[in-house]
Order: C-alpha cells, then structure tokens, then sequence
C-alpha cells in the first residue's frame, strides 16, 4: 500500500499515462474507480465489466446519483470527475488516501494544462507573426513550425471564422462559442491536416498549405480546393450555428506563393469578412476572388481618407435627422433593390407611401437633384462604406 502523495511522483515523471495512474487509484482505494473528462466526455475506467458498463452508458447526472464521486479542479476549473464503485462511500484506511488521489489527479491535469497553454501561445504567436507579416525570412517559419510537426509546403491560404455574436449583450456564453470553434476547426483540420490554426479573442485564423503546380494545371487545383473547403465549411458553419444557437461567417484570402505573404491573404479574408458582416454579400462563406465589385468597398473602408469622404458625403443625414441612421439604411435599401419602389417597401416593412415620404425628407436634407449623377454615385458609394463600417463597428 501506498503511504504518501510522493509514491505517486514517479508516475507523474515518467511517461505513464491516465489509464496507469487510475490503475494505482484503484489499487491505493481497493474500490473500481472511474474517470469522466468534463470538456470531452472520455470516460476510463478500471473495475469489474458491470461497473465500466454503467460509466459508459448511464448520463452523468445519474452516475451522480447512484455512486460517490468528486469532482476534480485544477485553477478553479473543474477538469473531471473521479467515481467510485461504492455506493456507500468509502471507510478506514482508503478514505484517509482519497485526498492523495485526488491531489495526483490536480498534479497530472495540472502538468498538462501548463504544457498544453504554452503550446497554445507559441502556436498563437507564431500564426500571428506570419497574418501581421512581422517575419520576414521563410526559413524563420520553417524552424518554428517544426516544434509542432508542421510540414509547409507550397503556398498559403488564410481562412477566418468569426461569429455574429455581442459579447457585451451576454447573448451566447463564452463556453458556448469556444465549443463552436472547436467544432469548426476540428472539421477544417480533418480534412486539410497540413493546416497551422490559432485562436484570437473573436475569431479562428487557419492558414491551408497548399502546394500548386507552376503554371499548368495550377487553376483546376485551385478550384478543387475552393469546392472542398466551400463543402466542408458549409456543413460546419450551419452545424456550429444550430448546436449553439449563432451564426457564423468565415472567409478565405486568395492563394499566395510563399509563406512569407500569408499577411496579404490574411488581409483578403479580413476584408472579406468585413463584407459578410456588413450583409453587402447574401453568403455566410466567401473566397475573396469571388466577392466582385465589394472587394473595393472592403478596401476603401480600411482607409481614413474614404471615412472621411463617407462623413462628409452622409454627415447631412446624420446631423439634421434623429434618424439618420433609418434613413441611410432606407436609402441604400432603394438603393440596392434597382430603385424598385415595392419591393423596397416590403423588405422594409414599410407602406408604400410611407417610403415615398422618406425618400422626399432625404433629397430635401441633400438637397439631391435627379439629374445630378456624380453626387448620386458619392451617395451610392459613400453607403456602401458606411454600411461596412456600422457593421464592423469601425469609428
């Protein structure tokens, strides 16, 4: 029989795993004993078949319910929970060694949490460097990407996720997004293994490698490539959303030659994002490429010379009316419905003649003329800009 948390440290230090340090539990306790991971549901068990059956198929809650078990933390998070097939709880000797037990459990969880969030952050720093192009020589990426076994071959994709979510609103918790990335990127990595990924406050970066050939042949993989991850993330992007009740967007910059230029095509998919926010594209997926005419919208909008144009241009609007932002939005609505009046109503709920109404408020604000067509492609494009901007809550 073990005496002391210490005979437990050669397990800790050496290569044993979980399953061997259950078995030790089981030995020190003389009782099954069973372990449930909180985050993944993994269940390990040592003791009689009846006992393991039960942990395997029985809900959590009724696990609780027929048998002792405690819960295991580690920085104040619950990491699992340690069962016991005694029913009674324990008695003597064994109960006086349930805290060691316990205590390896903290120790080994512990250890791989310490491991797991240094990786996090040199994996994170790493992505980060190349998507702001603070590296400047490709063998610098090479060396670091070799402490995860990464193999980058070829060129570069970047691929963002983000989500529709407020954090100030409180609308979806934060354990409820983290499951949706992971969702996302545990879909993305499956089928594009080569992939390095990382993890900021709002958003998952994934960057594809992606080897292509020089010339010939080089636009038929490309369009391979685009229908396979426009699949993939599809089906993940509408699963994440109906298990956690939020929608998700995600984008991808073009495809560049060398892993030194990942920040241009981070800068495409962070543009391309800004249109699907903004609703300028109807798609809750998009390659940059494909996004047309808006991709100039994206591109101005992240200029201080065009929001200043965009102030000037709607500045009357917003100061003479407390509704100037209803009446931007009415506006580009016509706008973007052909000048139809009708169906313009519609989509804005509004009765036909109320919106004639508003129509009239604004030329009179603007003082716009019907003939004049350099001041309406200024209004036209100033809304688009502005529409970029109050969706991606730039100043």
């Amino acid at each position: 029989m073990r005496r002391s948390l210490s005979d437990f440290v050669p397990l800790l230090l050496g290569d044993e795993g979980l399953p061997e340090i259950l078995e030790e539990i089981r030995n020190e306790l003389s009782v099954g004993v069973a372990w449930r991971e909180l985050d993944t549901g993994k269940v390990i068990c040592c003791g009689d078949p009846a006992f393991e059956e039960r942990m395997l198929s029985f809900p959590l809650r009724e696990i609780v319910r027929i048998y002792t078990s405690y819960e295991v933390d580690v920085s104040g998070n619950v990491i699992g929970r340690l069962v016991l097939d005694c029913p009674n709880g324990l008695s003597g000797a064994p109960q006086g060694r349930l805290g060691d037990c316990l205590s390896v459990l903290r120790l080994f969880y512990g250890q791989r949490l310490a491991e797991s969030r240094l990786k996090t952050r040199y994996r994170n720093e790493l992505v980060q460097d190349l998507i702001y192009g603070r590296i400047f020589h490709e063998e610098e990426i090479r060396n670091r990407a070799r402490a995860f076994h990464w193999r980058l071959d070829g060129g570069i994709v970047c691929l963002i996720v983000s989500s529709n979510v407020d954090k100030a609103s409180g609308s979806v918790s934060d354990e409820a997004l983290l499951g949706s990335f992971n969702l996302i990127q545990s879909r993305v990595l499956a089928f594009f293994p080569k992939s390095i990924y990382a993890r900021l406050p709002d958003s998952l970066i994934v960057l594809l490698s992606l080897p292509l050939p020089e010339v010939r042949g080089r636009e038929a993989c490309l369009r391979d490539f685009r229908n396979a991850l426009r699949e993939v993330l599809e089906d993940a992007l509408y699963d994440a959303g109906d298990r956690y009740g939020t929608k998700f967007f995600a984008s991808a910059g073009r495809w560049h030659a060398k892993l030194i230029e990942a920040h241009q095509s981070y800068q495409e998919a962070y543009q391309a994002q800004m249109i699907l926010r903004s609703g300028l594209s109807p798609q809750d997926f998009v390659f940059w490429e494909q996004l047309g005419g808006s991709r100039m919208i994206a591109i101005l909008a992240d200029m201080e010379p065009a929001r200043e144009f965009c102030r000037e241009t709607l500045g009357p609007l917003l100061r003479e009316s407390r509704d100037g932002e209803e009446l931007i939005h009415t506006l580009l609505c016509v706008e973007e419905c052909g000048g139809d009046l009708g169906r313009a109503a519609k989509i804005l709920s509004l009765h036909y003649n109320t919106l004639r109404y508003r129509l009239k408020r604004i030329h009179e604000i603007l003082d716009l003329s019907a003939h004049d067509g350099e001041r309406r492609f200024n209004l036209s494009l100033a809304l688009r800009i502005h529409r970029v901007l109050s969706k991606n809550q730039k100043t």
